[in-house]
C-alpha cells in the first residue's frame, strides 16, 4: 500500500485562499494536488494529463462550474472522472442543475475536512466500479423529481459510456428523456397526495438495456398512457435515436428494450 500512487485531484476554484486550503486539505489526506483558477485551465490541464477526481466551484470566471460539468461529463474520454461540485450556492434548485450536468456529488461551504476527503473518496470508488464492474447493472426507483433519480440516471449513462458503443448523443438522449419524466412525474405526485406514479426498474448486461416502468397506484394508468404509449414524445424519440428497438407491454408493465453489439473490448 506504502507504493501505491496517490490520487490525483484537480481543484477548481478561482478563490486563491480556497484554493490553497484544499490543496493543503488533500495532501494531509494523502491525495495529490492540482491547481487551476478557472474552467479554460482546467481544460488546458486535462488535456495534458488527466485527474483522477475534481473538486470544481460553481462560481468561475468565464467557462462556468456547469457548463465545464456538462463538457466533461459529456465527453467518452472524461465522463469517468468523479466531480464534486464544492460551491456556496445552496438553493434546491442549485443542487438539481449540478447533478442535471451529471456531477457525481454536490457539497456546500462550509465543510469538514473529514466530510470533504469521505465523499469524494466515495465518488472514487463508485466511478471505478462504474469503469470495472456496471457492464452488469440493475437498479429500481419511484420516478418522483428527487436527487436519487438524477443520481440513478447519471449512474446509468456512466456505465452506458464504458460499457457499449452509443455515441455521447444517444446517451444524452437517453439521460434527458428520463429526467423528463422524472420531472413530470414529481409534478404529477404533488397534484396527487406526494403519490409517485410510477416504478422504473432498469437492468443493462452485455447486448441489453432494458427499461420496465410500471404504475404505483391505479390513478396513475392514464399518466402512464400519456408518456409511454409507443407514440409518446419520450418512446418515440429513443426509437428515433436508436435507443430502443422494441416496446412492449408484460402484464402492468410497459417495456422498452435494445439489442446491441457489446464493444469491442468487452466482447
Amino acid at each position: 500500500m506504502a507504493n501505491e500512487p496517490r490520487a490525483r485531484v484537480l481543484i477548481v476554484e478561482d478563490e486563491p485562499d480556497m484554493n490553497n486550503l484544499l490543496a493543503d486539505v488533500l495532501s494531509v489526506y494523502g491525495f495529490e494536488p492540482i491547481q487551476a483558477s478557472s474552467g479554460e485551465e482546467a481544460l488546458s490541464i486535462l488535456a495534458q494529463h488527466p485527474p483522477d477526481a475534481i473538486l470544481l466551484d460553481l462560481m468561475l470566471p468565464g467557462l462556468s462550474g456547469l457548463e465545464l460539468c456538462q463538457r466533461l461529463k459529456t465527453s467518452r474520454q472524461t465522463r469517468t472522472i468523479p466531480i464534486v461540485i464544492l460551491t456556496a450556492l445552496d438553493r434546491g434548485p442549485d443542487r438539481h442543475h449540478g447533478y442535471e450536468t451529471g456531477a457525481d456529488d454536490y457539497l456546500t461551504k462550509p465543510f469538514t475536512p473529514e466530510g470533504l476527503v469521505a465523499r469524494l473518496q466515495s465518488c472514487l470508488d463508485a466511478c471505478r466500479e462504474a469503469r470495472l464492474g456496471c457492464a452488469h447493472l440493475k437498479l429500481s426507483f419511484d420516478l418522483d423529481a428527487s436527487i436519487g433519480d438524477l443520481k440513478a440516471v447519471n449512474t446509468l449513462a456512466t456505465c452506458l459510456y464504458c460499457h457499449t458503443d452509443f455515441t455521447p448523443p444517444q446517451i444524452e438522449a437517453l439521460r434527458a428523456g428520463l429526467m423528463t419524466l422524472s420531472d413530470d412525474a414529481g409534478k404529477w405526485a404533488a397534484a396527487h397526495r406526494g403519490a409517485s406514479p410510477i416504478r422504473m426498474s432498469l437492468e443493462l448486461e452485455p447486448g441489453r438495456l432494458q427499461l420496465k416502468f410500471r404504475g404505483t397506484v391505479a390513478e396513475a394508468d392514464p399518466f402512464l398512457a400519456e408518456h409511454l404509449d409507443p407514440e409518446a414524445s419520450m418512446p418515440a424519440a429513443f426509437t428515433d435515436a436508436g435507443l430502443i428497438d422494441r416496446i412492449t407491454r408484460d402484464g402492468g408493465e410497459i417495456v422498452l428494450e435494445k439489442a446491441f453489439a457489446p464493444p469491442a473490448e468487452a466482447k
